[in-house]
């Protein structure tokens, strides 16, 4: 596998900036108001738009999903939404619930 730790890393931070601009553009906010609330608001909304089934768990078809909806294929590294599972599935069941994304992001 080739996606490394800081190829990880970069992707998250650019999966935090389409929801940013996804936000903001929704709501009109300032977009320098950054803080933990802003980012915790961020993650918790690209979680539910992730978890199609509303199921509480992100699985390996809600990120085929959001791969094919947002045409994330592998434009900017190595990594792609299937190393979060790889990543950040502390749990190893092959799903992410919103605590184990919380600590991805």
């Amino acid at each position: 596998d080739n996606c490394k730790t800081t190829e990880y890393s970069k992707m998250k931070s650019m999966l935090l900036d389409l929801q940013n601009q996804k936000y903001i553009t929704q709501e009109n906010e300032n977009p320098n108001d950054e803080d933990i609330s802003r980012k915790k608001l961020l993650v918790d909304q690209m979680f539910k738009y992730f978890d199609a089934d509303s199921n509480g768990l992100i699985d390996i078809n809600e990120l085929t999903q959001v791969i094919k909806q947002e045409e994330l294929g592998k434009d900017l590294s190595d990594c792609t939404l299937y190393d979060l599972l790889k990543y950040d599935d502390f749990n190893s069941d092959k799903h992410l619930a919103l605590e184990e994304f919380y600590r991805a992001f």
